[in-house]
Parts: structure tokens; C-alpha cells; sequence
């Protein structure tokens, strides 16, 4: 019997989409462990053609207290304590095309809009502050920054299965440093939809077939090229610190059409940098996530998949629902 599709891997961040021909009656289908283990190419096979959509769904909040004076007692603060409380959500809504160069290489081009709904609330409250001073909802949408990627397997012949992988962003997303700010607030007045910087990512990934599962694991580093901006009437060349990426996990299957995954993944940001020094509130980021997906096969040709993300750690987005939807021609 067949197996269920290793394309229900969420996580497997190498190759969302595994395709290939029915030897039996020449009908495409995704494709499954079993066909892994048989004919161990994961990526889209050559000639062949795939379409992703895809929506996600990101939930974060944060509640911060920023003292500004001095303590003469323990218990005691000379001047401003603010309690600010922000909740964002993001939906993100993507078209990847994926084509196969050969059997072992493959080229995707990914095109994302970014809907992003931002609600910001801060009070003083060492002035006895009964109202909030500051309320903003912000919200807006356009078109994300465009990404690029090429993959190649490595072996075929024996397990684990390795694939490299190169991914490029481009800057075509409104960035947060092109938006103005307001003055009394210091609060964006628009919702920003990419990150205003070019970015390369190399990474390595391991497929480990082990009927009926996967094992999964993959590496990565994003490299962000400097930009400089116009802020407040001054030039500014930022370096956004860039990302260590980690991730591994495991797919196993329930019958022919269902599967389960789980995964682990986490990243490390780096600390930004402004005209060559560090800026004063930059800082090291460590984010932390787990994620559980499912995938159900519709046809020999479409399947969906869905998986919901958990952050483990502060600075991790509370909350990510993400649907994909793939098939090939």
C-alpha cells in the first residue's frame, strides 16, 4: 500500500512541493513516502510544473512597561511609568509557481500580499492617568516582498537525502523606514508589508525516509544587505541583523491520503546596526516555535495542508495558522 504524501511535512522548509508521475497509469499524483524510498526525488520533476496557494494567519501581542527616571526607594520611581499593549495581526496571502530545471534541481518564485492590522494602546500611569493617551489602529495592504529560490538534491542513491537550497528576497514590500511616523505618538501611521531590505539565505536540508515516516532536519543563515534611509530629515545606512535558522521534525502516516507532522524550529536574530555601531535598543532575538500540521490528499494531483505554529519564547508570534493548497499540471 502506498503511504501518505511527504508533502504533508509543514516544516520540511527545503521543499513545500513533492510531485511525480504514477508509474502505473502515467496519472500525476503527490507524491508519497513510498515513492521516496523507491524513487528518492523530492523536488519537482523535470519538465514538470506546480502552483502553491496559500494563506496564513499570524496573531502576536505584547504588553511592555518603560520606566524613564530614577529610583530613590525600592518601591519608590521619580518620573514616567508607561504601560503600552500592542496586538497585530497579519494575513498574508501567497502564489509560488515551482518548475523542474532537471530531476535533482528546481527554480519556485513566490509572490505574497501582506493585509497587516495593527492596535496600539499606552497610558502613563505614574500620572494618575484615568484615559488612555495613546489608541492607534493602524491597518493597510499591498504587495510583499517577492522571493526567489533554486534547489538541488544532492544523492539518490542512498539515505538521508540532501538537498542545498538558495533563497533571495527582494525589497518590493513597503518597508517600516519609508513610513512616516507621528510625531506625538512615535507610532507608524501606516501598516508596513516587507521589510525594506534585499536578503540571501543558503540552507541544507536531510530527508530521512523511514517507513511509514520522515525524519526532517534543516539549516539555514539569512544574510540582509545594508539600505539606507531617509530618518527624520537624516541618512542612516541600517544593517538588520541577520538570522540563524534551525529546524527539525518528524511526518508519519495515519493511512493512504492522511498524514500528521510535527516539528521544532528556531532562529536567532541578530543584533541591527545603524551607520556602523549598534543601535541602543538593539538586541539579541531568540524565537522559538513548535508546530503540528496535517495533510489530506483531495486528488492525484491537489492536496491541503494545514498547520498551526505556537510560540515558545517572547519574541516568537503567539499564533500562526497556515493553509497550502498545491497541484501540478
Amino acid at each position: 500500500m502506498a503511504k501518505p504524501l511527504l508533502y504533508s511535512l509543514p516544516l520540511l522548509l527545503l521543499a513545500p512541493s513533492v510531485f511525480a508521475d504514477d508509474p502505473a497509469t502515467d496519472a500525476k499524483r503527490a507524491q508519497t513516502v513510498a515513492d521516496v524510498i523507491d524513487r528518492p526525488g523530492v523536488l519537482t520533476p523535470k519538465g514538470q510544473f506546480g502552483i502553491e496557494a496559500s494563506l496564513n494567519y499570524t496573531q502576536n501581542s505584547s504588553n511592555r512597561v518603560s520606566v524613564v527616571g530614577y529610583s530613590v526607594l525600592p518601591a519608590l520611581v521619580i518620573g514616567l511609568i508607561e504601560v503600552s499593549d500592542s496586538d497585530r495581526t497579519t494575513l498574508t496571502a501567497g502564489l509560488t509557481g515551482r518548475y523542474g530545471l532537471t530531476n535533482a534541481t528546481e527554480l519556485e518564485i513566490r509572490m505574497p500580499y501582506v493585509y497587516r492590522n495593527d492596535q496600539i494602546s499606552a497610558r502613563p500611569i505614574s500620572e494618575g492617568a484615568s484615559d488612555e493617551t495613546i489608541n492607534r489602529d493602524i491597518d493597510g495592504g499591498g504587495l510583499g516582498d517577492i522571493e526567489f529560490a533554486i534547489r538541488h538534491q544532492f544523492n539518490f542513491d542512498t539515505s538521508p537525502y540532501w538537498v542545498g537550497s538558495l533563497r533571495v528576497k527582494s525589497n518590493t514590500g513597503k518597508s517600516p523606514y519609508e513610513i512616516d511616523t507621528d510625531p506625538t505618538t512615535n507610532v507608524l501611521e501606516d501598516a508596513p508589508t516587507g521589510s525594506g531590505f534585499w536578503s540571501i539565505e543558503p540552507g541544507i536540508s536531510m530527508i530521512y525516509p523511514t517507513d511509514p515516516a520522515v525524519l526532517f532536519a534543516s539549516v539555514s543563515y539569512i544574510y540582509n544587505f545594508k539600505e539606507t534611509f531617509d530618518i527624520s530629515g537624516q541618512s542612516a545606512e541600517i544593517d538588520l541583523g541577520d538570522t540563524i535558522s534551525l529546524g527539525a521534525g518528524l511526518g508519519f502516516a495515519i493511512n493512504r491520503d492522511l498524514s500528521l507532522s510535527i516539528g521544532l524550529s528556531h532562529q536567532t536574530i541578530l543584533e541591527s546596526e545603524v551607520n556602523g555601531q549598534k543601535d541602543d535598543e538593539a538586541k539579541l532575538l531568540q524565537l522559538d516555535s513548535l508546530t503540528f500540521g496535517i495533510n489530506y490528499a483531495l486528488s492525484r494531483t491537489t492536496s491541503i495542508n494545514i498547520s498551526a505554529q505556537a510560540g515558545l519564547t517572547e519574541d516568537t508570534p503567539d499564533f500562526q495558522l497556515n493553509v497550502r493548497i498545491p497541484f501540478t499540471f
